[in-house]
């Protein structure tokens, strides 16, 4: 029920919450997050916009999370990408169905309600410290590093 671009968001909001303030390049989240680099330029701007992260350009440069990832859930980051859309009409239009939703799309709506509160009541900061393994499916962590050039890896 959530979009390939909110599951990427997500991603890489784990992973900046996971370098806890270093600057991570989007080569480095796209990599760690198995996105098209592409894509994640295009995800990381929505963040952006939506005050999630924050860019910094230049040597030094790259992404850090613009959020308090303690008070951050992860509904949070979807609706910055794509809010879940409840269903309250008929999708058919049907005025059988304008008292109340039939039994398919209440159902519908019910599971969509669900998801909707179980990402509410996970901040990205309890998703990386609750993981008994690593909170995405990869070998090691994401580590940023600057080598001697300057140069973040």
């Amino acid at each position: 029920m959530l979009s390939t671009t909110s599951e990427y968001a997500l991603r890489m909001m784990i992973l900046l919450t996971e370098a806890d303030g270093a600057p991570t390049t989007c080569a480095t989240l796209s990599d760690g997050g198995r996105i098209p680099q592409q894509y994640a330029s295009k995800v990381l701007n929505q963040l952006r916009r939506g005050g999630l992260v924050k860019g910094q350009r230049g040597r030094y440069g790259g992404f850090v999370i613009g959020c308090d990832s303690s008070t951050t859930t992860l509904l949070d980051v979807v609706n910055v990408i794509e809010p879940l859309q409840r269903i309250t009409k008929c999708p058919l239009g049907r005025s059988e169905h304008s008292a109340s939703l039939c039994p398919l799309q209440s159902q519908i709506d019910t599971a969509i309600a669900s998801l909707e509160s179980s990402l509410a009541q996970l901040t990205l900061r309890q998703l990386v410290d609750q993981a008994e393994n690593l909170p995405l499916c990869r070998a090691e962590p994401i580590v940023s590093t600057v080598s001697t050039s300057g140069k973040i890896v």
